[in-house]
């Protein structure tokens, strides 16, 4: 229901770097998935795991940039990978 919203939202940072859709406690009835939203939000990257998503923001973000990690779940665990990899 909220897919267009989401795009709408994820257009808004100058690069949109996505996990998988976490469902803690839910069965994916609608096939929604992170490679739909992908497609339509421009120059947005997704991954299967936190540490591709490490790796891709140690390896693309430039002095200056500002990183954030949101979501539900255990995606700190990407900003601790990303901050080890960028020690």
């Amino acid at each position: 229901m909220l897919f267009d919203d989401f795009v709408d939202v994820l257009k808004i940072p100058d690069k949109c770097v996505m996990s998988e859709i976490m469902g803690s406690r839910e069965v994916n009835t609608f096939g929604i998935y992170t490679a739909d939203l992908a497609k339509e939000i421009p120059g947005s990257v997704w991954f299967k795991t936190f540490g591709e998503i490490a790796d891709y923001v140690a390896e693309n973000a430039k002095p200056g940039d500002m990183v954030i990690t949101l979501g539900c779940g255990d995606i700190y665990k990407a900003a601790r990978m990303i901050v080890d990899r960028l020690k």
